[in-house]
């Protein structure tokens, strides 16, 4: 786009050689840039069993057991979107997965991708038993006997994925190429991508030669690429126009939809839960040491408050040493903070990813699980007021990673067509203000 203004200024230019469009008074607008995103996650969802929005547990037996009629025996079966929330009080368990799925090893990521439900095929595989003790960070769900019921949460999780079989190079191009085409067709021309694959900077640059690689990746490091990155001397921007190297991905806490957040108070009605921490501070102190020196800055996962909180009190004491190496921090989600903790965004120069969609998601859990903390839950009008550098994204496969629903969560705080009021209407963004945030922040 050379130039844009009125039709009087700009059909001179036609005569020069250039393509004139009227817009006839619509609007044209930036790309757009996901700041959160899990792109081959995306993908492989698009090629996946996805529950998302099914309301039944039986419903989703049923969908699994006919998929798993179709595929050879021994082969994986992957999907994810399954939400516990929907399901009222049925809890999946392995019992119910082995029936729909018995001659295969099924694995299913919940919808924020924090538990794992699995059949006994993968418990044995995996060598989870009653005498396997939890993970640091993450936990074993067991029935009354102590036997593992088949689902897993947190750190537990990757008991599983680190021995799932690693997809054919076809299969991540496929994944890669479909994800890109649907992300394309939504308006987006950038994206953070937050996945911790492996051999990911790889991929794309294959995905580049092939010309699939049609938006801009900001690729975040996984704590596993820590040490290669130190010992190529890669940092933070490292790359070129269209794929560079991004900030160390970790995670502080759990999420609100399998109530892991790590939170300052319980959970109403769950005296005994304060959601869960899954970095020690020694272990953020490590990160930090190894990072910062190559010039990676971090980007770490907070949910919670006090997850939030204790973040934030870290980029305090590490300003001097970030901003002597121009190192700017991230936070991704920040779903619910103490006031008081919101102006430090700007004053310890830490950068904010959200995800606005979880407004319209969330919601009904956030009142139901964080009651008047709701009331600083999403914040973004007093974030923006308190001068935070502000992104939105969407966290697909989480979420739809549909800009113009984000925006919308962002504006009218509430689902499309929904007759019940904003949510907490204080913190209503403009559509300027939104747009901005998905482009420009």
């Amino acid at each position: 786009i050379f130039e844009i203004g009125s039709k009087a200024k700009l059909m001179g230019l036609k005569h020069r050689g250039f393509k004139v469009i009227d817009l006839k008074r619509n609007v044209v607008l930036p790309g757009f840039i996901d700041s959160h995103l899990h792109l081959l996650s995306t993908g492989y969802n698009l090629l996946s069993i996805d529950l998302s929005g099914i309301d039944s547990l039986d419903k989703a037996s049923s969908l699994i057991s006919k998929t798993a009629k179709k595929l050879a025996s021994g082969h994986w079966l992957i999907g994810r979107g399954w939400d516990k929330n929907l399901w009222a009080d049925d809890m999946p368990d392995r019992a119910i997965l082995d029936r729909a799925s018995p001659n295969n090893p099924a694995m299913f990521h919940s919808k924020d991708g924090h538990m794992l439900w699995v059949n006994s095929a993968v418990l044995k595989l995996c060598g989870i038993y009653r005498n396997t003790p939890d993970p640091p960070g993450g936990s074993i769900g067991r029935d009354s006997d102590g036997k593992p019921t088949g689902i897993l949460f947190e750190n537990a999780c990757e008991l599983v994925t680190s021995k799932i079989p690693e997809p054919s190079i076809d299969l991540k191009i496929k994944a890669l190429r479909k994800a890109v085409k649907k992300l394309n067709g939504l308006g987006i021309v950038g994206i953070s991508d937050c996945d911790g694959y492996t051999n990911r900077l790889s991929l794309f640059k294959q995905a580049q030669e092939k010309d699939i690689l049609s938006l801009r990746v900001f690729m975040m490091l996984a704590p596993d690429d820590v040490n290669a990155a130190s010992s190529l001397g890669l940092k933070t921007g490292f790359g070129d126009d269209f794929l560079n190297i991004g900030c160390l991905k970790l995670y502080m806490d759990g999420s609100l939809g399998s109530q892991t957040a790590w939170m300052f108070s319980h959970y109403l009605g769950k005296t005994d839960n304060l959601g869960v921490s899954t970095m020690s501070n020694d272990e953020l102190e490590m990160y930090f040491e190894k990072t910062h020196i190559q010039r990676i800055s971090l980007a770490i996962h907070a949910i919670g408050d006090r997850a939030n909180s204790e973040l934030l009190k870290f980029f305090g004491r590490k300003y001097a040493i970030s901003k002597k190496l121009g190192l700017k921090h991230r936070i991704e989600h920040a779903q619910v903070l103490r006031k008081s903790d919101i102006p430090k965004f700007k004053k310890y120069n830490v950068a904010v990813s959200v995800q606005p969609i979880h407004i319209i998601a969330d919601r009904d859990l956030a009142d139901k699980h964080w009651g008047k903390r709701a009331k600083y839950a999403y914040p973004y009008s007093m974030l923006l007021k308190a001068g935070a550098q502000m992104g939105f994204g969407s966290d697909s496969p989480i979420e739809d990673p549909n800009p113009f629903m984000g925006i919308y969560s962002a504006v009218a705080r509430k689902k499309p067509g929904e007759d019940r009021p904003a949510w907490y209407p204080e913190q209503k963004l403009t559509v300027k203000q939104a747009v901005k945030a998905y482009t420009v922040g």
